[in-house]
């Protein structure tokens, strides 16, 4: 939370004297100052972010290109499993990517207000190598992906940087790990599918057609849209944008 102090001292008439008022704004503006060192650091409140918090610029740094490479490669299997004729899993790969897209844009964000100059993703692009494979091959690696950043990655990556205390950055990686989750989730079933039950896994996509909605503020990515607020970062369900079925 962002400490504001107002100009009005709250005090009215002339019975108060000049050293009570002094002693009164002497001790708030100490109880702020002593209340500050516990809270997390705003973004405006950076002086030389690259100097101070360099431990955050490192993690969001390594998030960023992660993430712009997760969001090609997810738009790759798209295409291939439209390639092969299953609409409903590139409808899955294509909601993923949106909000690996949302991830990378909130990390570059944060990153040009601590003053690091970020590599633009469509540069990245031209640098980054992955395999495609068939559809089921691609759905084992995301899922193995996927477990992997949740259960291992962002944990690590928070601890690092909590001593830092940079309130947005800590947001910005709590709201993606949280989408990641939901990500698991939502390919939870596949992770047994793409075995030698590859076949019925296919077939049931195809029968059940699945919405898909994604914050395009944090990423949460459901397959509904939500009452009142998204669930992961809390602003208004206006934020939410539906992934429309690829076109085949």
């Amino acid at each position: 939370m962002d400490a504001y102090v107002s100009n009005d001292a709250g005090f009215s008439g002339s019975s108060v004297s000049e050293v009570d008022l002094s002693r009164r704004m002497f001790l708030a503006w100490l109880g702020i100052g002593l209340a500050s060192l516990a809270l997390p650091v705003p973004l405006w409140a950076m002086d030389d972010g690259r100097r101070t918090y360099q431990e955050t610029i490192t993690v969001l740094s390594g998030l960023y290109r992660g993430e712009v490479e997760s969001h090609l490669r997810y738009k790759a299997y798209e295409a291939r499993a439209l390639q092969e004729g299953h609409a409903n899993i590139a409808h899955l790969f294509a909601a993923t990517a949106d909000s690996e897209a949302i991830h990378a844009q909130r990390f570059s964000e944060i990153l040009a207000r601590l003053g690091v100059v970020v590599v633009p993703a469509e540069q990245l692009a031209g640098e980054l190598a992955f395999h495609v494979g068939s559809t089921k091959e691609n759905l084992r690696q995301a899922t193995e992906v996927e477990l992997a950043e949740i259960d291992v990655r962002y944990p690590q990556y928070l601890a690092r940087m909590r001593a830092e205390g940079v309130e947005g950055a800590l947001k910005a990686v709590a709201y993606a790990w949280r989408s990641e989750q939901q990500h698991r989730e939502l390919i939870k079933d596949i992770q047994s599918g793409t075995g030698i039950f590859f076949g019925m896994l296919v077939e049931r996509f195809r029968t059940t057609p699945v919405r898909y909605f994604v914050c395009q503020h944090c990423g949460s990515t459901l397959t509904a849209m939500p009452v009142e607020r998204c669930p992961v970062c809390g602003f208004s369900i206006e934020w939410y944008k539906e992934i429309p079925l690829p076109a085949g």
